[in-house]
């Protein structure tokens, strides 16, 4: 009896020792992509499920942790945390982080206007000697960010961008596609006044890994091979299609 106990225990911790659970940092305040739950103890949304989809099939299971932007960058880049999603890779991100090769997935950046402007198909030379809203900590296309003719104001979020743009503060507010048509059918009365007047880019997003991190390295790997494996196995493509369903895209 004694014999068969000991083997169980063994058998057991031989179990646990092989389950393994990281935690990833997840932008808290961008709906639908990605957003603290309810209760602010989980990350819900397209690419918190790609995540933990990816990693799961490589037998890890993932605890996703909200956090403002800003402060999910931060962590990474001074090593106190794994890796933050989500990231474009520009001329600021493609040396400070690790990158796994292939995107998530992909967003437009979209500009909105004052609807009484009457403007549309408006261009990064449209926004010169304009003052553009951009959220703070946020990544955006490095031709946007390092044109100095355009006098870039910076909010905490996406939609105080928004209003700000609907109080006159700014003339332009560069917003998350999806996100932006979120927040204006969650704030009609935003929508009465603000609207898309034209695409800055088409960006894939990531999930950075830190450099100052011991595990960094070794999970960005894992997470391609996750990535690779999901779309392999068709988990992927089911993922999207109910994301692209529920806001009305095309898959």
């Amino acid at each position: 009896m004694l014999q068969l106990l000991l083997i169980l225990t063994l058998a057991c911790s031989g179990n646990f020792a092989h389950a393994t659970t990281i935690v990833i940092n997840g932008e808290d305040d961008w709906a639908p992509y990605s957003s603290a739950s309810a209760d602010y103890k989980d990350v819900v949304g397209l690419a918190p499920e790609i995540v933990k989809a990816a990693f799961k099939s490589q037998g890890i299971t993932v605890i996703t942790r909200p956090v403002p932007f800003a402060r999910c960058i931060y962590e990474v880049e001074k090593g106190k945390s794994l890796g933050c999603f989500d990231t474009i890779i520009n001329q600021d991100t493609k040396d400070k982080y690790i990158f796994h090769k292939t995107p998530m997935f992909e967003a437009e950046m979209v500009v909105y206007g004052r609807i009484r402007d009457g403007r549309q198909n408006v261009t990064l030379k449209d926004m010169e000697n304009k003052v553009v809203g951009t959220t703070n900590g946020y990544t955006y296309p490095t031709d946007f960010l390092q044109n100095k003719k355009i006098l870039h104001s910076q909010s905490p979020t996406e939609k105080s961008q928004l209003e700000k743009l609907a109080s006159n503060r700014i003339d332009y507010a560069v917003v998350w596609g999806l996100t932006g048509e979120y927040l204006l059918k969650n704030h009609p009365e935003l929508a009465k006044k603000i609207q898309p007047v034209g695409r800055l880019s088409k960006d894939g997003l990531y999930l950075n890994f830190s450099k100052s991190h011991k595990d960094g390295a070794h999970y960005a790997h894992v997470f391609e091979k996750g990535l690779q494996a999901i779309r392999a196995d068709g988990t992927y493509d089911r993922i999207m299609n109910r994301f692209n369903s529920l806001h009305a895209l095309n898959p």
